[in-house]
């Protein structure tokens, strides 16, 4: 009886062992994937809203904020000139530690007075198209989408232009040679961009302009280095015809 009665107990005993060393060990082994988990949940939240906005109501749009909804407004993003028709702008919105329950305001007010907001913007990178009020098909006055912009160059130089390069302003790759129509004297052709170009795009999300470059027949180049992302009539012209320092003049030619 005695002998069983130790079998008995020591059975017991091994059992206790695995059940302990079981309990012990499975916390353990699960803690690293859960911080990991965490981790990596933690790096892939973005805090930085990079946001290419782009006008479509048809006006210049006076003023622009984007801010914290129920905060103070802050600076008129759209600057003393405005944003022209198709004109796209960068803006940015560092929310640090805060980013995954901030939401944004975007407001604008064009030159006729027209004023909207769109108050559930998320940090995130997005195209934001500001919409005319009679083109609202809903409650927001924002597409998710960009907008073309539209260059219609004129040849007014007196000669042949061989060469026609539109491009980010810096960057050393000009691109494809552009010229067609606007090869002759007084023709012209439409240069159409479906979205801002990414190499347009810096690395703090906002938007560097254009080098607009062509070059004639004789030799004679000319270029204009701070043309926005816009609906814009362009004419090339010569270098008796310039009145500045741009070789460029925006508008139709007269005849």
């Amino acid at each position: 009886m005695k002998k069983l009665l130790a079998f008995v107990t020591a059975a017991l005993l091994l059992a206790g062992c695995g059940t302990s060393s079981s309990e012990s060990t499975a916390p353990a082994a699960a803690e690293p994937a859960v911080e990991e988990t965490t981790e990596a949940a933690a790096e892939d939240v973005q805090t930085v809203g990079e946001y290419t906005v782009y006008n479509a109501t048809g006006e210049s749009v006076s003023e622009l904020y984007l801010y914290p909804v129920g905060s103070d407004k802050g600076e008129n993003l759209a600057g003393e000139r405005g944003l022209s028709d198709a004109h796209a702008i960068g803006l940015t919105y560092d929310a640090g530690d805060k980013a995954s329950e901030t939401t944004l305001t975007l407001e604008f007010v064009t030159s006729s007075g027209y004023t909207a907001a769109f108050e559930t913007l998320h940090i995130e990178t997005v195209p934001i198209t500001l919409l005319a009020e009679d083109a609202l098909t809903g409650a927001t006055p924002i597409a998710f989408q960009s907008t073309t912009a539209k260059y219609t160059i004129y040849n007014k130089t007196g000669e042949t232009v061989t060469d026609l390069y539109l491009y980010a302003t810096g960057s050393s790759d000009k691109g494809d040679n552009l010229i067609a129509e606007a090869a002759e004297p007084d023709g012209s052709q439409v240069i159409e961009l479906d979205s801002v170009p990414a190499a347009n795009v810096k690395d703090d999300g906002t938007l560097s302009p254009f080098t607009l470059e062509f070059t004639t027949e004789s030799g004679y180049t000319g270029s204009f280095t701070t043309l926005s992302y816009e609906v814009a009539p362009i004419q090339l012209v010569s270098e008796d015809m310039l009145t500045g320092a741009t070789q460029i003049q925006f508008g139709a030619p007269a005849n």
